[in-house]
């Protein structure tokens, strides 16, 4: 399997306040699988319909680094691109992401600084609701 090579990418001389780049995705079942056998997460949430129905969330939902993990995908592919070091992130987890179900992980620059870029970032849903923010 050959690896993809990194798309939209932009050098720190490039790179403004306010660019901005979205991908749209969706977690499959597929996806969880690969994530639990990587974090040891087998949390019946993610797995069983029954148990996940009678949780507030009233269904399976996604492991929520699922969508933080979006983000490096994001940073070492497309902005800035080849040879991006992702730093740092925080995030607060303001809605359950449900499994194939599309939404949009953004990721836009707050400031350029000589060596370094800052990024707001967020995961919304089709109608603009955030589901994460960092």
């Amino acid at each position: 399997m050959s690896n993809p090579l990194p798309r939209g990418c932009k050098t720190i001389n490039e790179i403004q306040v306010g660019d901005e780049f979205r991908q749209t995705y969706q977690v499959t079942d597929a996806d969880v699988q690969k994530f639990a056998e990587i974090s040891g997460d087998f949390n019946p949430a993610h797995f069983n319909d029954d148990y996940a129905s009678k949780t507030v969330f009233r269904g399976r939902i996604a492991h929520g680094m699922i969508s933080v993990a979006k983000f490096s995908g994001i940073f070492g592919m497309d902005l800035p691109g080849l040879g991006a070091i992702w730093g740092a992130q925080t995030a607060k987890f303001l809605a359950p992401v449900k499994l194939n179900t599309p939404y949009t992980a953004i990721a836009r620059c707050s400031q350029v600084a000589e060596k370094f870029c800052v990024f707001e970032t967020w995961v919304e849903d089709s109608e603009g609701k955030r589901m994460l923010e960092g």
